[in-house]
């Protein structure tokens, strides 16, 4: 995918603003996506907050296959993260991260407990890639809608303070993809959860490879809601059972490969996880 532009401006101007950043907070959220936990994380980052104690949110759960969710928690577990998993519509983030707070932050409050000091609100950088579902989170930690939401990536891109008590602040930054994906397979698994906007992508390879994947894994599925037997001519016969026909009547299989792309994104197949 080394054809694709992955940052632009906005990104660059991102990571800059988490390197001023990061030396004023006490520990860092990751937001990573439960469908690809590997895929969605941003080795960029890591010289930047790798000093600093960490939470990873792995959001979307419930679009995931949980057996393969609670095998990542235990794998972040054990390289030393604290972890979460949540359904960012329906959870209760805001009480889950200010437990996790306590337990990052408890070193400091004993030590000044034991000074006889009152501690200040710990201070916490989020960040994650583009359209995983931070803004949902922040929104559900601030007493008011703090930022902008969008099912789309790309629309947080400067940084904001939020209050979420009397002992955690967060500051939000711009969701941030890298400069080059380690491998071609990472680049498709972030667009097929959504944090890399449709300009940025190859229609053909991201629904091919999602295909020669669900084929095998959610055949039954397929078959049930595509309404085919085999998959010998699946987007064209997307496209003619939508009736996506271009001028001349020619089928649109363009628009039957997006369609199927967001579908597999909204969880119209059942729960999947790419890593």
């Amino acid at each position: 995918m080394s054809q694709v532009q992955w940052f632009p401006g906005h990104m660059a101007k991102a990571i800059r603003l988490i390197e001023d950043n990061i030396k004023s907070v006490d520990f860092v959220i990751e937001c990573r996506d439960a469908r690809a936990p590997f895929s969605t994380r941003n080795p960029v980052l890591v010289r930047y907050v790798s000093s600093k104690k960490s939470l990873i949110v792995l959001t979307k759960k419930d679009l995931a296959d949980e057996d393969k969710t609670l095998e990542w928690k235990k794998k972040l577990e054990k390289e030393g993260h604290e972890v979460i998993l949540v359904d960012v519509l329906h959870d209760p983030i805001k009480r889950l991260i200010l437990e996790k707070t306590e337990i990052l932050m408890k070193e400091r409050y004993d030590r000044d407990k034991r000074r006889g000091i009152r501690s200040r609100p710990s201070r916490a950088l989020i960040v994650g890639v583009p359209n995983v579902g931070k803004s949902t989170i922040i929104n559900q930690l601030g007493s008011r809608r703090a930022v902008r939401v969008e099912n789309r990536p790309g629309v947080t891109q400067s940084l904001k303070l939020v209050k979420v008590s009397d002992t955690l602040e967060i500051v939000d930054t711009p969701g941030v993809l890298w400069p080059k994906f380690e491998n071609e397979e990472m680049g498709i698994k972030c667009a097929l959860v959504g944090s890399i906007k449709e300009t940025g992508y190859p229609v053909e390879l991201i629904s091919n490879y999602a295909l020669d994947t669900l084929k095998n894994t959610h055949t039954e599925g397929m078959k049930a809601v595509y309404k085919v037997d085999n998959f010998d001519n699946f987007f064209a016969d997307i496209a003619r059972s939508k009736g996506f026909l271009e001028v001349g009547g020619s089928l649109e299989i363009e628009k039957a490969r997006y369609t199927f792309i967001h579908d597999v994104q909204n969880g119209l197949l059942g729960p999947i996880t790419w890593d």
